[in-house]
């Protein structure tokens, strides 16, 4: 394992699900680096119970909390980022980089190039592409970012003395940085992530709407199941993604509007035929590593260590427990560590009942959604 980074100490404001996973990454794979959180009281009492901070600051002590820090973690929804960024500019350390972990980039990167423009901090957008059903710091986990696409912002979509820190960082956490324009960033998440949520929330809308809505509902398969299975997401995590890239989710939707308009229009033409090998075939290109990505098997992930038929006990665990495993897959080799593996199920109670007796027997993993 990799124990040095450019970073010794780094502060995290927000310790939910994105900032309390950054600190356990952090603590796991960077065992050099002190964490200082920054939250109310409660949730720094749970971040320190869990071992995601060494210290803690409340809301209001943000100047002093990065103070000594190399780096500074945004991790709060998009406008409270934007109020931080705006009260930072003469907080962070001489050549420490700032990044946030928003959803949207344009508003927030404008602010933080433009609020640390005459400091020698250096502002990076930052957008770790993967996510838990559990929020807040009860779902925060070390392996939250295996595997998954980190999008570092920059104003060319270029690297940066800035980037390049975190590059290491972020590649420590076990995630790929991927660099992009913040304009380009906004456009293709409106077309895979926003209107994709808008579009579950609509196929509910119009089954809930009809006067026998059990009776859909009773009937509905997999298919249905899959395309709507984000619709239960809380509105108060989406209402600031609308607010930061509504215009470019209308032009989304409008795009989206006029190709099913044109298919409900042609259904029996040819062309619909060739529009549905097209799509499979596209389909079939997704990354199947990557978080987020339906598939008929549940998986977890799991770091096994260093030590002699680790990976043995792990299948013997999983045996004698009677649960089957359907495939293993070697994701990542940590130099002194150990590996991530990918350990595949026919279902999710089967991935969730061999995640609680991996957990009980002491290794690290986590249920992939």
């Amino acid at each position: 394992m990799d124990t040095e980074s450019e970073f010794s100490r780094i502060t995290i404001v927000g310790l939910g699900l994105m900032g309390g996973s950054v600190g356990l990454a952090a603590k796991n794979f960077f065992p050099g680096i002190t964490v200082v959180g920054v939250d109310y009281e409660e949730e720094i009492k749970k971040a320190l119970r869990r071992g995601a901070v060494d210290e803690g600051y409340g809301s209001d002590e943000v100047t002093e909390a990065v103070k000594g820090s190399s780096l500074v973690v945004l991790a709060t929804p998009i406008e409270e980022i934007v109020g931080v960024l705006k009260g930072l500019a003469g907080g962070p350390e001489e050549d420490a980089v700032v990044v946030d972990l928003g959803s949207t980039k344009r508003e927030v990167c404008a602010t933080g190039w433009s609020e640390l423009e005459s400091s020698s901090a250096e502002f990076v957008g930052g957008h770790p592409m993967t996510g838990a059903e559990i929020r807040g710091i009860a779902g925060a986990h070390p392996l939250l970012f295996e595997n998954s696409v980190f999008v570092l912002v920059t104003p060319e979509g270029d690297a940066t003395p800035g980037s390049r820190k975190l590059e290491k960082f972020v590649t420590g956490l076990g995630a790929e940085p991927r660099y992009m324009k913040p304009e380009k960033h906004d456009a293709i998440v409106a077309r895979v992530s926003h209107l994709p949520q808008l579009i579950s929330i609509c196929l509910m809308g119009l089954v809930g709407n009809e006067s026998d809505s059990l009776d859909h509902l009773s009937m509905a398969g997999g298919g249905f199941r899959d395309m709507t299975r984000i619709a239960d997401s809380p509105f108060d995590i989406w209402e600031d993604i609308f607010e930061t890239n509504g215009e470019l989710i209308k032009e989304a939707g409008k795009d989206f509007l006029e190709e099913l308009k044109e298919m409900i229009q042609n259904l029996r033409d040819e062309g619909l035929k060739e529009a549905f090998r097209d799509a499979g075939k596209l389909r079939n290109e997704l990354p199947e590593s990557s978080k987020g990505i339906s598939s008929s098997t549940f998986k977890l992930a799991v770091m096994i260590p260093d030590r002699p038929n680790a990976l043995g006990e792990l299948t013997s665990i999983l045996g004698e427990k009677g649960i089957n495993i359907r495939d293993l897959e070697l994701q990542k080799v940590r130099e002194d560590y150990g590996g991530t593996f990918q350990v595949y199920f026919d279902s999710l109670e089967e991935a969730r009942k061999a995640n609680k007796v991996i957990l009980n027997y002491g290794f690290e993993s986590r249920v992939v959604d």
